[in-house]
């Protein structure tokens, strides 16, 4: 029998659609949900069928993003709802409002984050501080409410936390965003072991540079990155693509398409771990 012919995979093909039922019946929360991964994975999750509650502080970019979902998955699979992450109260509203629309949630990604890049020694303690607030109390906050909500329902469940490869291989005039990056890995870790008796399975995903939709990747922070590495604005996607082992742009979908199997039952077994969706540049050892 001849064997298949093999391939190259073209690189400017668009990624996979996840199976429209594989988590038909699932309920999930995603912060961060009005741009970028947020955005992106709160879509992914819709397209394999869950509902969704979409949680930023920007009401307007909630509702693009609802839209969004609409037109892939149907407008009832969305609920938005503002809420600043660092706040308690309004995190707790938050999943209150999921369950009040959904009947429970089954998976919780908290997605929001901010990467405020400076020198060490020109870095200001307000962006510092505001970094830990955003990136780490805020995944807290969202975690500890998915336990109890998860917990109180018996059945399980999936935190996946969204982290960056900067929490694996530190990046350059970056203190923020490593230390926090690297502290959600760790966080996930020590979760995944304190909730696996609940059945909550806790894990994270380290995505590589997404640049499509990202509010991080803004013209500033691209100016800020272009500087450190010597090179003109204009160059910066391309160089970092090119520091890929596949040589190949990643997309928003790319990094949903690593969460829906993690909220998944192929993934059943899977907890404490750091999936790398970078298309190989930085390497779990």
């Amino acid at each position: 029998m001849r064997a298949a012919e093999s391939k190259k995979p073209d690189p400017k093909a668009p990624p996979p659609a996840p199976p429209p039922d594989l988590l038909a019946g699932k309920a999930a929360l995603v912060t961060g949900a009005g741009s970028g991964l947020g955005r992106g994975i709160a879509s992914g999750l819709a397209r394999a069928g869950a509902r969704v509650a979409l949680v930023d502080i920007d009401l307007q970019a909630l509702g693009e993003t609802c839209a969004a979902v609409g037109r892939s998955a149907g407008i009832e699979a969305c609920l938005t709802v503002r809420a600043d992450v660092t706040d308690e109260t309004q995190v707790a509203e938050a999943f209150r409002q999921a369950v009040d629309a959904f009947g429970g949630v089954d998976i919780c990604v908290p997605a929001a984050g901010i990467a405020p890049a400076f020198p060490l020694i020109d870095f200001p303690v307000g962006p510092w501080r505001k970094a830990l607030e955003i990136n780490l109390t805020g995944y807290f906050l969202a975690a500890r409410e998915a336990a109890r909500v998860m917990t109180k329902q018996g059945r399980g469940g999936s935190i996946i936390l969204v982290s960056s490869k900067s929490g694996l291989e530190a990046s350059k005039a970056n203190s923020a965003y490593n230390a926090t990056k690297a502290g959600e890995i760790h966080l996930a870790r020590g979760w995944a072991l304190e909730l696996g008796p609940a059945g909550i399975r806790v894990n994270a995903i380290a995505p590589g540079n997404v640049f499509k939709g990202s509010k991080i990747w803004n013209e500033e922070y691209i100016k800020t990155c272009a500087k450190k590495r010597g090179l003109k604005p204009e160059e910066v996607i391309p160089y970092y693509v090119g520091l890929t082992a596949l040589g190949v742009e990643i997309q928003p979908e790319d990094v949903a398409n690593v969460a829906v199997w993690l909220a998944s039952d192929f993934a059943r077994t899977i907890t404490g771990q750091v999936i790398v969706c970078d298309a190989g540049q930085v390497f779990v050892r």
